[in-house]
């Protein structure tokens, strides 16, 4: 079976806090796009029972292929169950380290790839909790709709309104900068407050600025003015909001009409450009 495991953008990213455990408590909006990596998981008579093939194509994955979210969920679920031999291969579309969050969705979708393939019956919360180990993003890429994020990235909430965003394009650039976790908490002060988030779903998108930021943007402006200077680019181009998502470098304009998002896009080589998902 063949998966597509979606980036994701933050509406907005408040660091609230520092927690006990090392993490920091967050709270944001995820919303799922149309541009994702591609997951092919089989069932394989050759590979011995419990164990995997592994093929990566696509963008090189930095680090220990064999440690990587992917493998860490087909031994998970290894552990727990009689798996039978599989085969699993990624094709890498998606930046790593680029705040869009495609390595926790290649995590989490080997969880649901591997429950439907190998037919365990896993409930959904069931694969929340397996997320939930695997890393502090991969919770989300259980369901496939917008969600409000919390803590340090397990506690997932439907929205309570629909976001305002049907029939708007969104455009996906990335300067090419690697930032890593440390480097961007090592930049942000954790200011509790409160966010009425569901807030979004109300207020015109011209207006969204005035609702969220995101905690990381100030310093990585500072840091890597390119970052800025694209955020810039697009809500020159046209953008009701644009905004960097995640801990960065990666950043997204959204777009009423798709002409002049294509022409954004464009103007700002950017990596993706599409509609936004009325389907969830």
């Amino acid at each position: 079976m063949v998966f597509f495991p979606p980036a994701k953008l933050n509406l907005g990213l408040h660091i609230t806090g520092k927690r006990d455990d090392g993490f920091h408590d967050l709270e944001s909006v995820f919303l799922p796009i149309g541009w994702s990596d591609i997951l092919e998981v089989i069932l394989d008579e050759e590979v011995p029972q419990g164990q995997a093939r592994f093929e990566w194509t696509g963008l090189a994955i930095p680090g220990d292929t064999v440690n990587n979210l992917v493998t860490r969920a087909h031994k998970r679920l290894a552990e727990a169950f009689d798996l039978p031999g599989v085969s699993i291969h990624l094709h890498k579309v998606l930046p790593m380290g680029g705040g869009v969050g495609g390595g926790s969705a290649d995590g989490t979708y080997t969880l649901r790839a591997l429950n439907e393939v190998c037919n365990l019956g896993l409930s959904h919360d069931a694969l929340m909790a397996h997320a939930a180990e695997l890393g502090s993003d991969c919770p989300f890429f259980v369901q496939d709709a917008p969600a409000l994020v919390r803590g340090r990235g397990e506690i997932v909430t439907p929205l309570q309104g629909d976001l305002p965003l049907r029939g708007y394009w969104v455009v996906v650039a990335n300067p090419g900068i690697h930032i890593s976790t440390a480097e961007a908490f090592g930049y942000v002060t954790p200011t509790p407050r409160s966010t009425d988030w569901n807030a979004l779903a109300t207020t015109p998108v011209t207006a969204w600025c005035d609702v969220i930021q995101n905690d990381f943007e100030v310093g990585a402006r500072q840091r890597h003015p390119q970052i800025g200077r694209l955020i810039d680019a697009l809500a020159e181009a046209g953008a009701a909001h644009a905004q960097m998502t995640g801990s960065g470098s990666t950043v997204f304009g959204l777009f009423e009409r798709e002409g002049i998002a294509r022409e954004a896009a464009r103007l700002t080589q950017a990596h993706f450009c599409g509609p936004i998902r009325s389907d969830f």
